[in-house]
């Protein structure tokens, strides 16, 4: 098999994988994937969430026949938790459960373990909410449909920055073995590709390089805190800090 077709191969098998592993849609089959092949999908990450940005946009259009702007802004994000299965909120609530009741790195550790939400968690799932439905409610017209596409994608390429090169701190599951490889550089590069094209053609640039900036920010302030805090990440704290970016992309194109 000629390199092309390798490499055709393995877009055909990872980005399906990432999707699985980001999403609620049921697009792989039963089989199971080499540990390589789950690994590799990680770079593919910001595809999916330009994905999942244009579906969201592309509802928001079909909404925007029915509904005023704030109620279809309460649709979009319930939308977007649905089809994201809530992973990142629940990964969100746990990581601050985790910075409010952890005295020390094995509590913290013992918290982000346990499915509970506590006080702290719960109350951020409620300021994520109420700030990206704030936000979206006041975007209209081409900026809107640029925030719809720009958040989830940014979002998605923080988690795969802030988990590069900082040790996974759980041993068995998903995100171990998510995290067990190097990610190929030119998986990498295409997507950085993608994803600056999708930023031009948006156009907007000033607003959408504050945006990227913002999220930039966000996750080398995370790498450090995270490398400090627990001397690593898990599955919980990648989630949380897609989750801020996406909140921050979200109000910094609302200001």
């Amino acid at each position: 098999m000629s390199d092309d077709a390798t490499r055709a191969s393995g877009i055909l098998t990872e980005l399906p994988l990432a999707i699985s592993f980001l999403t609620i849609l049921p697009v792989i089959d039963q089989h199971p994937a080499s540990d390589d092949t789950v690994a590799a999908s990680f770079a593919w990450f910001p595809i999916v969430g330009f994905l999942i940005g244009l579906a969201l946009a592309g509802e928001d259009w079909l909404l925007a026949h029915f509904f005023a702007q704030v109620i279809r802004s309460v649709l979009i994000i319930v939308s977007l938790t649905v089809v994201t299965g809530a992973v990142h909120l629940d990964g969100l609530a746990d990581t601050a459960d985790a910075l409010g009741g952890g005295r020390d790195r094995e509590r913290a550790l013992d918290i982000l373990r346990d499915s509970r939400v506590g006080t702290f968690g719960a109350s951020a799932i409620f300021f994520d909410l109420t700030l990206k439905i704030l936000a979206l409610s006041t975007l209209a017209g081409h900026r809107r449909y640029s925030a719809l596409i720009v958040a989830p994608m940014l979002a998605r390429w923080a988690m795969l920055l802030v988990a590069t090169g900082l040790p996974y701190l759980r041993s068995s599951g998903s995100g171990a073995t998510l995290l067990s490889g190097e990610i190929s550089s030119t998986r990498t590069a295409v997507v950085a590709v993608f994803t600056l094209a999708v930023m031009l053609m948006l156009g907007a640039l000033r607003t959408t390089a504050l945006a990227t900036a913002a999220a930039i920010a966000i996750v080398f302030a995370m790498r450090l805190f995270y490398r400090r805090w627990l001397g690593g990440v898990t599955g919980d704290s990648i989630g949380a800090c897609g989750e801020l970016v996406e909140i921050a992309v979200l109000v910094t194109i609302a200001s």
